[in-house]
């Protein structure tokens, strides 16, 4: 189950890439992620009361998962620019991806032979698929796509955190709370915090996706292991790039092609161990 979570989370997460890569340069980011903050969290309250129960102590630990996701995302912005997209993206995808790992060895989910070496497969695959080769490789890109990797870790950690009963009620809190402070920002820097029309319709449903698809990490994060639901969730930018070569044909290159099979063989080893 975990796999097949990380999995429907990759599609989810990928699909909501693909919609915001259909708006770019229409709206700002945060015109965008306050759209989609709100699109994902009242998609969540939607389907949340099927899955679980609400507890306090959950809607807490969601909440706060909520700010560290408020702060990954505005610090990668700031990456984006100061440096580039191609040198602070990966950076925070891989790092988001290996310390939610280290955390769950650490509780004690070891993974065997084959699920160590899908996981190293498929951090490789994930850095192939979504590192772009241009840009200033500066230190502060490096620095704050780190920082950024850090928070996406806390906000994974502490939202897989809550009880088993809570299913994706998490969510719910996460997604309100980094609306509200994303709403907040707009406010102290005297922006439109959405852009109307089409693309905060796009954006709303990018949001829908997206969070839908940390829900589904979440959920399977609280009945399992950590790191196959993590990982297989982590692939999302191999669908992103298939579906942009597939609805926008975009030519995949053969670092892209690589790194798509590589992200297939990792989640294939992991589901042998």
């Amino acid at each position: 189950m975990p796999i097949l979570l990380g999995l429907l989370a990759s599609l989810l997460i990928g699909m909501s890439d693909f919609l915001g890569a259909r708006s770019a340069g229409r709206t700002t980011a945060l015109q965008t992620t306050t759209a989609a903050f709100l699109g994902g969290g009242l998609a969540a309250l939607i389907y949340s009361p099927l899955l679980g129960d609400r507890s306090l102590a959950d809607i807490a630990l969601g909440a706060l998962s909520g700010v560290a996701l408020a702060i990954a995302l505005t610090t990668l912005w700031r990456a984006y620019a100061l440096s580039s997209i191609g040198v602070a993206a990966p950076i925070a995808a891989v790092v988001s991806t290996v310390l939610p790992v280290l955390y769950g060895a650490a509780r004690g989910e070891m993974p065997g032979v084959l699920g160590w070496l899908g996981i190293a497969v498929g951090v490789v695959a994930l850095f192939l698929t979504s590192w772009q080769p241009v840009g200033d490789p500066s230190r502060v890109g490096v620095t704050l796509g780190l920082v950024s990797g850090l928070f996406f870790s806390a906000m994974y950690i502490i939202a897989i955190s809550t009880s088993e009963a809570a299913g994706t009620w998490p969510i719910v809190p996460q997604r309100l709370t980094a609306f509200v402070l994303a709403i907040t920002a707009a406010l102290v820097t005297r922006q439109r915090p959405f852009a109307g029309g089409s693309t905060t319709r796009i954006s709303l449903l990018a949001g829908v996706f997206g969070a839908s698809g940390v829900a589904a990490v979440v959920y399977g994060g609280q009945r399992g292991p950590i790191a196959p639901v993590v990982v297989a969730g982590s692939m999302y930018p191999a669908v992103a790039i298939a579906l942009a070569w597939v609805f926008m044909g975009q030519v995949l290159t053969p670092r892209q092609i690589l790194g798509v099979i590589g992200a297939l063989l990792g989640v294939a080893l992991m589901s042998l161990d």
